[in-house]
């Protein structure tokens, strides 16, 4: 299910959701073109579930899956959370899970397949992050030594070759390139003191400039932090997310400021307000003049499954036109075994935490999943959308369900079209 929902203007608070533990799962950058954005999550948020790498067009209309990584899957060593898009179309690169495996992942078919890529580096783990540069070929990379010291390498190359370039005391955080070659942001969370930092650096990280930044943006310890830093698309143009100091429960509010100058000055442009449906929120600075997104995950406890919010700006930060999509509507459909025509095929079936229902129909005017209780009790309603090839798919979540044998009935014209059992089980 996608749909536009709303567009919000500065000044109002929108809930959406908070980073926290969980927020390993998740990532989100800008793509190749102006309006595309690749996306790495978990499949849902309230169990042991697939994890998926989304492609996401139209500043935030359309979603499509590239790649899922199912549960468990042992064999597989895709960090797709620590991946980056090269401006050459389709390219992408991620590291491996292992520490002890240096080897870097490459797709050349917008994260469809990968291939593994013998490349080695100096440090005794794999990069920390990869950014990915102005112009093809070129990747940035931040790689740990030891606790108080850590490399910036690049490639200009794909990572046929590459060059450490500096060796620094101090961490990046959230490191992020900008719109010129060898161009590199990041942060520096000075707790020790009434400011944060701005780092900079022009040459691949040889030298780096730390600006303050200006205490009416951020203050430590009693007033804001500085949370996360984006590219813009003109040169000096960033844009500084801050969170409020010494949240430790919801609500979670972030600010976004905008610069124009590398970060010596900054103009608010809204704020966001998160509650405790949230898992974890991105954000990210597109292609295009003035775009900025932010990508919330959320969970749904009607729908009983996790939504994704796609918050599209197209003037810096100040409004926001808001996307959702359902990721249960969007399971690879060559996962599920085949079925025939109006038969309702459910697995894994007996079910703990999950299972998934699917079925091929002629398109109903309505369509309905309703789950029955042996006693009778509707426990679970949900209408989905259809998809136009006849390939009905939905999750449902029974964790929160008795064990016990339930009735499942597909609905569609007011009549019940198909129909199963389904066995829940501790």
């Amino acid at each position: 299910m996608s749909r536009c929902i709303i567009t919000l203007t500065s000044g109002i608070l929108f809930i959406i959701l908070n980073l926290h533990a969980g927020a390993q799962n998740y990532a989100a950058q800008r793509g190749h073109a102006g309006d595309d954005l690749y996306v790495f999550c978990r499949k849902n948020i309230t169990s042991t579930s697939i994890q998926q790498f989304y492609l996401i067009g139209e500043h935030g209309q359309k979603i499509s899956v590239q790649y899922t990584i199912p549960y468990p899957a042992t064999d597989n060593d895709l960090n797709l959370k620590n991946f980056v898009a090269d401006p050459t179309p389709g390219i992408l690169f991620c590291t491996s899970l292992t520490n002890a495996d240096t080897s870097i992942y490459k797709s050349t078919d917008s994260g469809k397949s990968w291939q593994r890529l013998n490349t080695l580096f100096n440090g005794l783990t794999p990069p920390i992050s990869l950014l990915g540069g102005s112009v093809a070929g070129e990747i940035i990379t931040t790689e740990r030594l030891f606790v108080t010291s850590y490399n910036i390498g690049s490639t200009n190359d794909y990572f046929a070759t590459h060059t450490i370039n500096a060796t620094h005391s101090s961490y990046f955080t959230k490191p992020e390139v900008g719109i010129t070659s060898g161009e590199l942001y990041g942060i520096n969370n000075a707790f020790t003191s009434s400011r944060d930092f701005l780092l900079h650096s022009a040459d691949f990280g040889v030298t780096i400039d730390t600006i303050p930044i200006d205490s009416a943006v951020v203050y430590n310890p009693n007033g804001n932090q500085a949370q996360k830093i984006c590219h813009g698309t003109q040169p000096g143009e960033i844009y500084l997310v801050t969170t409020e100091a010494g949240q430790t429960g919801f609500p979670h509010i972030y600010t976004i400021y905008h610069s124009t100058d590398y970060g010596h000055t900054y103009a608010l442009r809204s704020s966001a307000k998160f509650d405790e449906t949230s898992s974890c929120t991105e954000f990210t600075g597109g292609r295009e003049d003035c775009s900025f997104y932010e990508l919330n995950w959320k969970f749904d406890p009607i729908l009983q499954c996790q939504v994704l919010q796609v918050f599209y700006s197209s003037d810096c930060g100040l409004t926001f036109t808001l996307f959702e999509h359902t990721l249960d509507d969007h399971v690879d459909i060559k996962e599920i075994p085949e079925t025939t025509q109006n038969k309702l095929l459910i697995y894994p079936n007996p079910a703990s935490d999950n299972t998934v229902i699917s079925c091929k129909l002629a398109k109903p005017s309505l369509l309905s999943v309703e789950v029955y209780s042996a006693q009778g009790a509707c426990v679970f309603k949900s209408t989905p959308e259809w998809n136009p090839d006849g390939d009905f798919v939905k999750t449902i979540f029974t964790k929160t369900l008795s064990a016990g044998l339930y009735t499942i009935q597909l609905r569609g014209d007011g009549k019940t079209v198909s129909s199963g059992t389904l066995l829940i089980s501790r």
